[in-house]
């Protein structure tokens, strides 16, 4: 499988390497990187994510991809596609696509998500072929919500849900939509 998913025009979508982890922990898992996904985790925590992120890629060919800048080969976060699996999602939501992004700090308010998600989005709805990609965040994650709308992503609040795994300021989860006509109609 090759390496590179996807190119924007500053940064290449591609899996991560054995060698990725400690620039993970050291520029993604800072408490401002994690402060509305559950905190700092550890570095087994962090292993555990990249192993359950190798098992998405080989059963439905996409997964979280590492976002590698074209010009410094430097990590700027990560983006992709996975399937939903919080124990306290509804059961219309379990196993759905959605997709996630996060950017390091240093690269906030610069584009990078909107990029990143913008060709991931691609991705879903072309290469692999989904009807419908949701994406979840908290009430409190201004920045995140904010994306999804200016994807053209639509608010699904019937489909939003308490999640015992965050803390109450971190509750709701809230879900938006999006449909591949939807997408293909902007």
């Amino acid at each position: 499988m090759p390496e590179v998913v996807a190119e924007t025009p500053r940064m290449i979508l591609r899996h991560e390497r054995p060698n990725d982890l400690d620039a993970l922990l050291d520029a993604m898992n800072t408490p401002a990187m994690m402060r509305h996904l559950g905190g700092v985790q550890t570095r087994v925590q962090i292993e555990e994510k990249l192993a359950r992120n190798a098992v998405s890629r080989a059963e439905h060919g996409y997964c979280f991809w590492i976002l590698e800048h074209r010009e410094t080969g430097c990590i700027v976060g990560n983006c992709g596609i996975s399937r939903i699996a919080a124990a306290a999602a509804p059961a219309q939501l379990q196993g759905e696509p959605q997709i996630g992004w996060k950017i390091v700090e240093r690269c906030w308010r610069q584009g990078y998500a909107t990029e990143a998600a913008r060709a991931a989005l691609a991705l879903a709805f072309g290469r692999f072929d989904l009807p419908l990609i949701h994406a979840q965040t908290s009430d409190a994650n201004v920045a995140s919500w904010t994306l999804m709308e200016r994807l053209g992503m639509a608010r699904a609040a019937e489909l939003d849900y308490i999640d015992p795994d965050f803390p109450p300021h971190e509750n709701p989860t809230i879900i938006y939509s999006l449909s591949r006509g939807d997408w293909q109609n902007r």
